[in-house]
């Protein structure tokens, strides 16, 4: 398979020969694999399905709560029961059932209904968060890989580069042009960088691995990246993102929600302590009046069930001590009101963050787009130098160290631009991230 890799009109070929058992992945194909299989994404989900479980069914605040109940007892001594001269023995066995309902009811419940509420999108914010920054590093080391591949590529072309050196070299000596000094140390240079490469290919395997970890896939999977480093150049306009899309940061958002969050918590708080509570409870303790053991339970229901103190109550209760100033529920408010005024100041500072890391972004894509227009021009001037040096040197005109020295600039100005890619890339998807929008949204509100 060919890959071509190109930069704003500068193109590298790279071959890659794909097993049968090769999965080839795209970008789009990398993230949806990442999406569907990240463990941690996987975890965060699953937070979030809990928080709306919880949501779904805050309404369960208003199920009376309900206990059953049945005693079986024996006394210790004989019981009496009725009047001076009329006394009768009661049986030493007991049975005695009992149904309890209550139901609490405040204005607080409704409160923390709101609070599960705000508690799940919070999770979602938080969600949101894990995903995205998932997307970016998956696009992130996607790129990364392909500019290593284009890496080792010119580190096999300078391993070939070395060996045709070597070779002319020996040429060159057995025809009496180069002393056999120049044989040796071509001979040296191209052994140097064997294990350069050996290293190098050890890199990009583990790089592949944790890349496999972060699709989720197994370590065993054979896979090959296709895709293209293309730069499209983007006009960027600092204050016009940092104006529309400074509100819409993850970040914000999820100081915004704790905001709120703490704010219901305060009101839940006064609520629970400082309102009236009503108690509503109806409860049955039917008791069997002769011996469990000997007398039938269901015969004579009427006669040997009673009713000892079944009742229902309507109660009305409210707690005087969260009034004091001292007391720990106003200590609480207080703290509570403390923490809010911090988040608040702490959103503050983020913003001011925010405008700043979106200001040195965009500036250093700028830099980033006007380097490589320069890097470029000088692959060109370095290529015409290394080609014209190593004519020279097979001509016998030139000396050897003359031809490394031009081959060092040209894979140092290709190295450079390759570094500068993945720059303007990353740094893209760093932008894209930080305004919490696609890079098309970003076009559109910069060009307005």
């Amino acid at each position: 398979m060919k890959k071509i890799l190109s930069v704003l009109g500068f193109s590298f070929i790279l071959i890659t020969i794909i097993s049968a058992e090769t999965v080839i992945l795209d970008i789009d194909k990398s993230v949806e694999l990442a999406l569907g299989n990240n463990l941690g994404l996987k975890s965060s989900r699953i937070d979030v399905e809990m928080k709306k479980r919880t949501t779904d069914h805050s309404w369960n605040n208003f199920i009376p709560t309900v206990q059953a109940s049945a005693n079986l007892m024996r006394w210790n001594t004989e019981q009496i029961a009725g009047i001076p001269g009329f006394e009768v023995a009661l049986d030493r066995w007991n049975l005695s059932t009992g149904l309890d309902i209550s139901l609490n009811l405040s204005y607080a419940l409704f409160k923390e209904m709101e609070g599960t509420k705000l508690d799940y999108e919070a999770g979602l914010i938080t969600y949101e968060i894990a995903l995205k920054q998932l997307e970016r590093d998956v696009r992130k080391n996607f790129y990364n890989i392909l500019v290593y591949e284009e890496n080792l590529w010119l580190m096999e072309q300078n391993i070939e580069a070395a060996n045709s050196r070597f070779e002319q070299a020996k040429i060159n000596y057995k025809n009496g042009l180069v002393p056999e000094l120049t044989v040796l140390s071509a001979q040296v240079g191209y052994e140097n960088l064997k294990p350069a490469l050996t290293e190098m290919n050890l890199g990009y395997e583990t790089m592949k691995d944790g890349f496999k970890i972060l699709l989720g896939i197994d370590l065993s999977e054979d896979i090959t990246l296709e895709g293209d480093i293309v730069i499209n150049p983007v006009s960027l306009d600092t204050e016009k993102l940092t104006n529309y899309f400074l509100g819409a940061r993850l970040d914000i958002q999820s100081m915004n929600k704790s905001v709120q969050s703490l704010e219901n918590a305060k009101s839940t708080l006064k609520l629970q302590t400082m309102t009236p509570m009503l108690i509503l409870g109806l409860n049955f303790d039917p008791t069997f009046q002769a011996d469990p053991w000997e007398n039938n339970w269901f015969e004579n229901m009427g006669d040997n069930w009673s009713q000892q103190s079944g009742m229902f109550r309507m109660t009305l209760a409210m707690s005087l001590d969260p009034f004091l100033p001292w007391s720990k529920t106003q200590t609480g408010i207080k703290d509570m009101e403390d923490g809010i005024t911090q988040l608040k100041l702490g959103i503050t500072q983020a913003r001011i963050g925010a405008e700043m890391e979106i200001k040195t972004l965009v500036m250093k894509l700028n830099k980033s787009m006007e380097q490589l227009e320069t890097l470029i021009l000088n692959i060109s001037l370095a290529h015409e130098a290394y080609r014209m040096s190593q004519e020279a040197y097979d001509s016998g005109s030139r000396e050897l160290l003359e031809v490394k020295d031009a081959e060092r600039d040209l894979n140092t100005a290709k190295l450079e631009v390759l570094k500068e890619k993945y720059n303007y890339i990353t740094g893209l998807l760093d932008l894209e991230y930080a305004l919490n929008a696609s890079l098309e949204e970003i076009k559109e509100i910069s060009n307005e």
